[in-house]
């Protein structure tokens, strides 16, 4: 991952130099470059310092993510978080000009999400960052206040896209959301299925009245 965000942010800038945008700029969505919901997915801001940190972040503390939770799940995290956080972005760009006539970035979302997802996934446990111990509450809550002092400090309007990411990565690593949901919710109806299956049924007393010789008087 680390090596396709540099790839990209290198092959993406060449594009737009030539008039492609393969970011996500909600306007042009709009306006039928559909492709974009998923070309922005993997590229950093176009500037040495986002690339460069992006994917530093991602080769560091995904590599200890994806040890945690496996490849496949670690980067079915990653797509789908920044995915969705992308749609939400769009649905606001609806209601908001600033919003649809602003530039998002995939790549920077995908380091965002890594960090904090990390943090949220060690909550209770003891990591070291850079030789100091401490929480991985404590590491998440770095992870944020550096996403989002890096955010007002270049495009204030991209908060929302972060905003978003960073909401769906904690009830993601920290509650399972949405599969745990889902479980609660079959849970649920299976329950209230049984419910509606035993209201017919009467139950026995302790005596044998109303029971045949051969009969378990447990059975009802």
């Amino acid at each position: 991952m680390a090596v396709v965000i540099v790839a990209t942010s290198i092959i993406w800038k060449l594009a737009a130099d030539q008039g492609l945008s393969l970011y996500l700029l909600p306007g042009a969505v709009f306006s039928g470059q559909l492709w974009q919901l998923l070309t922005w997915l993997p590229a950093a801001a176009p500037d040495v310092g986002s690339v460069i940190f992006s994917a530093l972040i991602v080769w560091m503390t995904g590599g200890s993510l994806e040890g945690l939770w496996g490849a496949r799940r670690y980067l079915r995290f990653l797509l789908v978080t920044v995915f969705l956080a992308g749609l939400l972005t769009l649905a606001l760009g609806l209601v908001s000009e600033r919003v649809a006539s602003t530039f998002f970035f995939g790549g920077n979302l995908l380091s965002s999400v890594t960090w904090v997802g990390f943090g949220c996934a060690m909550w209770r446990s003891t990591l070291l960052l850079f030789g100091f111990p401490v929480t991985g509450r404590t590491f998440a809550l770095l992870g944020l206040g550096f996403t989002l002092l890096n955010v007002v400090f270049t495009s204030p309007v991209v908060l929302a896209a972060h905003l978003f990411a960073l909401a769906l990565t904690f009830g993601y690593a920290r509650f399972g959301l949405p599969a745990s949901l889902f479980g609660r919710l079959s849970s649920w109806r299976l329950r209230r299925d049984l419910e509606k299956r035993s209201s017919h049924l009467r139950a026995l007393d302790g005596g044998r009245r109303n029971v045949g010789s051969g009969s378990d008087k447990f059975l009802h």
